[in-house]
């Protein structure tokens, strides 16, 4: 068996809760997708229990990959504003550069699939940037941030990262006050922190480094994006990975997003494997025993009656 050349770059993931087997899937895309490497992985979490870290370790070890968890306090997090569907651990990238022993890293949120090789990210030259990132076209209120017209917001569930550059400049630390003293302008927890801190100033990666599910919403105006129409077909049609943004999960019965099934086909690999989806119930189970075309027919002999 041919041994496998390390990645350069470590993956680094921030999760709580139930979203650290969702990491862990995330863990497995990023082995299948790059058969040619090995990883090196982290995990900051407020807590990991010693089971889960074991079957997290066991199975990244038996794949050929490394795994280190890096314990947070999330007291310091206690009176953060967590909108939406958001939780305290989303503040935790905020400590990355402090905590990896790294130059450069990638972070990945944990509701992830990585479906192509991550080497397009070994060539971005982050010389003279702190991160590189792909636009987040939903946001709207950058004025209220205070950034310019000519900045474009960025999605943070997937950055690379220049940890060196990043705390030359402070960018932490002015993120946690620019939250500190505008907790009513954040929507996206650090991400209008960062982006408020940035305005603009990293390096604008094509969507197809973080397919958004914004991009499958029928007749959602792309109009003040900077994405090209030729941007958008390349981001839905070879994607580097599927990013399943927004409160809706692929892991979730009523989840409509077109590839929620690659999701599934990776975790069932996952020692924290799901038999069922979220939300389901025994109708909707007994229903998905029957052939499309059953239920076509009873519904049509229904109607008849």
């Amino acid at each position: 068996m041919a041994t496998k050349e390390l990645f350069e770059l470590p993956i680094v993931f921030c999760a709580d809760g139930k979203f650290i087997s969702h990491a862990m899937t995330t863990m497995l895309s990023v082995i299948r997708a790059n058969p040619n490497n090995c990883f090196q992985f982290y995990l900051l979490a407020s807590a990991l229990p010693e089971s889960k870290k074991t079957a997290i370790s066991n199975k990244v070890i038996s794949l050929g990959s490394k795994f280190d968890f890096i314990k947070i306090d999330d007291n310091a997090f206690e009176n953060f504003p967590i909108p939406h569907h958001f939780s305290k651990a989303n503040y935790f990238r905020l400590l990355i550069p402090e905590l990896l022993p790294a130059k450069k890293v990638i972070y990945l949120d944990a509701d992830i699939i990585v479906v192509s090789p991550l080497n397009d990210f070994l060539k971005i030259d982050l010389t003279d940037h702190s991160l590189a990132a792909v636009e987040d076209p939903i946001y709207k209120w950058k004025t209220e941030l205070g950034m310019k017209n000519s900045s474009t917001y960025f999605n943070s569930g997937v950055m690379l990262m220049n940890l060196e550059l990043w705390k030359q400049r402070d960018i932490s630390k002015k993120a946690f006050e620019f939250i500190n003293t505008h907790p009513e302008k954040i929507r996206f927890v650090d991400q209008c922190a960062l982006n408020a801190v940035i305005d603009g100033d990293y390096i604008e990666l094509a969507p197809k480094f973080n397919q958004q599910a914004i991009l499958f919403k029928e007749g959602f105006d792309f109009g003040q994006s900077s994405w090209s129409k030729e941007q958008r077909e390349e981001a839905i049609d070879s994607p580097i990975l599927l990013h399943f943004t927004g409160p809706s999960k692929p892991w979730q019965y009523n989840n409509s997003h077109p590839r929620k099934k690659e999701y599934w086909k990776i975790q069932k690999d996952s020692p924290f494997k799901m038999r069922y989806p979220e939300g389901m119930v025994w109708s909707d189970h007994i229903k998905s025993l029957f052939p499309n075309s059953l239920k076509n027919k009873l519904k049509s002999l229904l109607r008849f009656n």
